[in-house]
């Protein structure tokens, strides 16, 4: 476990659920090579409650890393301008101390994979 902190929209709005979408991002992670070095992974329910999860992090300024992931819910202008799609599609501002490289937007496609290929999501 490192001193990286990850805010992820999504699990509803019972512990069972956020229990589960931790694990599950926490695997994700393993699987990618994470093991031993591993974010804190907080399941937030919505979007809303993940961004001013996300603030308050970044306005405590106690982590060594802190980052946000959200869906995009729309397509993206420019991928590397997050927090710019942020702003015109939620109104949300970039905090103060925060950049881009601290936001990461989940494609609308993934949910569609998700829900579509079972299978593959299990294994």
């Amino acid at each position: 476990m490192t001193d990286a902190m990850i805010y992820v929209e999504g699990a509803g709005e019972s512990n069972q659920l956020r229990i589960r979408c931790r694990e599950g991002f926490t695997n994700l992670l393993k699987n990618c090579g994470f093991e031993g070095r591993l974010p804190r992974i907080v399941a937030c329910g919505g979007r809303d409650i993940a961004f001013d999860k996300f603030k308050t992090a970044i306005k405590e300024g106690n982590r060594a890393y802190v980052a946000l992931l959200v869906d995009s819910e729309d397509p993206v202008a420019h991928i590397e301008k997050p927090w710019e799609h942020l702003k015109k599609r939620d109104k949300w501002i970039c905090p103060a101390g925060a950049i881009d490289d601290q936001v990461f937007l989940m494609t609308t496609c993934m949910e569609t994979w998700i829900i579509s290929d079972r299978d593959s999501l299990r294994r």
